[in-house]
């Protein structure tokens, strides 16, 4: 499926101090406010400092995909970890969690997957590749170009050819049966 930049969900943050842009979301019917999705894929703007939104029960993975970075701290639950562009972080919703700026707004790449039945892998796809992608039986491929903001979200069972013109975040979710 080709989604277009128009495509995606604006929905408010859970602490309410901004918006996502919700891209993805599974399973058909689930939605992101009655909290019975699996997983999700968002990207987002952090124009300040401040609490991340809590997600007990689900594991993030974070990529800065704009900007000089983030600082995320996670109270005694983990040692702070320096965000840097294109670098996929991986933490527990449940963990408090504050951002420090490192030099003004992100913008970043988020995945939500619910523990123990679903884990996201993401790598980094660079400029001008061309690639064979497919999704096998127990798993859905996302691809995000950066560039024009689309994405290609392939799922179970399904492949396809594609020329990347800018750089990619290609995500596997894996369902727990795996």
């Amino acid at each position: 499926m080709h989604l277009r930049p128009s495509d995606a969900r604006r929905v408010p943050w859970k602490n309410r101090r901004g918006f996502t842009d919700e891209l993805a979301l599974w399973p058909g019917g689930a939605g992101f406010e009655k909290g019975d999705f699996l997983w999700r894929i968002s990207k987002a703007a952090v124009e300040e400092a401040g609490p991340f939104s809590a997600f007990p029960g689900f594991e993030r993975v974070l990529v800065v995909t704009a900007g000089a970075g983030l600082v995320l701290e996670h109270g005694a639950s983990a040692p702070p970890a320096r965000l840097e562009r294109l670098v996929p972080y991986r933490f527990s919703g449940d963990w408090p969690t504050r951002a420090a700026l490192i030099d003004g707004p992100v913008e970043d790449f988020n995945v939500l997957c619910r523990q123990g039945a679903a884990r996201a892998e993401i790598e980094v796809w660079a400029t001008q590749a061309q690639r064979d992608v497919s999704a096998a039986h127990d798993e859905h491929v996302f691809v995000h170009d950066l560039g024009s903001g689309e994405s290609l979200w392939l799922p179970p069972e399904s492949s396809t050819s594609l020329r990347n013109s800018s750089d990619c975040l290609a995500v596997r979710i894996l369902s727990a049966a795996r």
